[in-house]
């Protein structure tokens, strides 16, 4: 009946899921026409895993896969554990984070406790925070989910969608007699990307990008945001860029606490003692001071607090650093690109129809510096995966994967379009306009001798800024000898 019943293209077999497991083994999880499984791929010649009767080896994919492939959800793996964020049943309306596979016990969210409100899944991130070894804090990895959901504390308005972010504790076992099998490090808060004294924030997360230096250097991590809103006055059909940084998400995880009243269902922010060990944290030297070295050892009155206490009274909040006006942002990735002199992060940002704006972030201010249509008829784009190695962005749609270059830079043909590109993977090498990755540094013109220069004065035409450029440029001698060769 099911079969008969749903749409031609609903019953194919969407692939949400894809990770790599180990060395030789992929994970990947289907729809499979609203009954879904999983599956293992061998790397090696890219066949499914067979028993020993050659039969396809499958596994449930409830938990981990939506049912229906218009849900939003998303997975990660960490050290052979898969992490996902979905719905666990057909209608759609038990929303939840998983833990399976691995040698440890699986873990749920508690759907009694309304933990989640109708969440749409964009982003996953596992970060190491356990490193470097042998740190006094002593604390765990931690597994963070991105999401937009009805935002319950806000009673004053129907229907208000806010951002969240939220974490568990990768040595999460579930609680001993309250939350068995049950994650009891569940908390979140919410992301607010807005302009100023605007009550119409750009409420709704549509992708995130977790930028972390280094597994070691995870203090540093910034979480880049594209948002859209769901207000009409707050700019409906326009797109932000947000940035948070690591620092403001552990102020909101170790803050204040929010409650619910049951009867009136308001909320309010928490001021009355707090038990120890602070509910919600991982296991840190603090409490295995105290003898409790697993969330199974967490006393009763911790765990019975933070079933009623997983949100966070704090927002953390951003100003966007790109917004823009009749354009829908769909995804994002970002590259921290190492130029001549400075360290810059470039975003490639997809659209709802099928557009690449790649923008650098300077000075906590974006500035798109390239345009490229990707598709040749308009269609979002659905995800975005970049190479470092290889120099590539790999671009899809529900049509298509496209290939492309992060960097275009023999498209300048001379000195002044190469420089006044502002992409800081180009610099004029005195004959050409060549990727730094690969050009001699000895005679580079790039533009981080300019940029101060063209962003202070934009309203400059093109001849003048050409032209001051050049003045200037001659001025410094230990770029003199390059821009022999600059034809401007």
């Amino acid at each position: 009946m099911l079969f008969q019943n749903c749409l031609t293209t609903d019953c194919f077999n969407y692939i949400k899921i894809l990770l790599r497991v180990n060395s030789t083994h992929l994970y990947v999880c289907g729809t499979y026409a609203f009954s879904p499984i999983c599956a293992y791929i061998n790397t090696s010649d890219f066949s499914l895993v067979r028993n020993e009767m050659g039969e396809i080896v499958v596994e449930d994919g409830r938990g981990r896969c939506p049912f229906n492939p218009e849900y939003k959800s998303t997975a990660i793996m960490a050290d052979g554990e898969l992490y996902a964020g979905t719905v666990s049943n057909f209608q759609g309306n038990e929303p939840i984070i998983y833990k399976s596979l691995g040698q440890g016990t699986a873990l749920k969210t508690e759907n009694s406790l309304n933990w989640l409100q109708d969440p749409a899944f964009v982003g996953s991130a596992y970060i190491q925070e356990s490193l470097p070894k042998g740190n006094i804090v002593g604390d765990d990895d931690k597994i963070y989910f991105f999401f937009s959901e009805a935002g319950k504390e806000f009673d004053f308005f129907d229907n208000t969608i806010v951002s969240r972010i939220a974490r568990v504790c990768k040595g999460d076992k579930g609680g001993e007699r309250v939350l068995q099998k049950k994650w009891t490090t569940f908390l979140k808060a919410q992301l607010l990307c807005s302009l100023p004294d605007d009550g119409f924030p750009f409420n709704i997360i549509q992708d995130m990008f977790v930028l972390t230096p280094s597994k070691e250097a995870w203090k540093s991590t910034v979480f880049y945001g594209v948002f859209t809103s769901q207000w009409y006055k707050g700019a409906s059909g326009s797109s932000a860029v947000c940035a948070f940084t690591m620092d403001q998400v552990e102020e909101a995880f170790n803050g204040r606490y929010r409650e619910v009243n049951r009867e009136t269902q308001q909320w309010y922010t928490y001021n009355h003692p707090i038990p120890e060990p602070r509910p919600g944290a991982c296991i840190t030297n603090t409490a295995r001071a105290q003898g409790i070295s697993s969330s199974l050892h967490m006393p009763d009155k911790v765990l019975n607090f933070v079933k009623d206490h997983f949100l966070m009274d704090s927002m953390i909040r951003s100003q966007p650093l790109l917004l823009k006006r009749n354009v829908r942002y769909t995804q994002l990735a970002v590259h921290r690109v190492q130029a001549l002199h400075k360290t810059y992060d470039v975003l490639f940002i997809g659209t709802d129809d099928g557009r690449i704006h790649k923008a650098i972030n300077v000075k906590d201010k974006m500035y798109i510096i390239e345009e490229l249509v990707i598709f040749p008829e308009p269609q979002s784009v659905q995800h975005i995966e970049l190479d470092d190695e290889k120099g590539l962005l790999f671009v899809s749609s529900y049509s298509g994967l496209v290939e492309i270059p992060l960097a275009n830079c023999s498209n300048y043909q001379s000195c002044g379009e190469c420089v006044l590109s502002r992409d800081p993977y180009c610099a004029w090498t005195g004959k050409q306009c060549s990727n730094i990755k690969h050009a001699p540094t000895k005679r580079l013109v790039h533009f981080h001798y300019l940029l101060y220069f063209y962003i202070l004065q934009p309203g400059l035409n093109l001849s003048d800024i050409l032209s001051d450029i050049l003045r200037n440029l001659l001025s410094l001698t230990h770029i003199h000898e390059g821009l022999q060769g600059c034809s401007l």
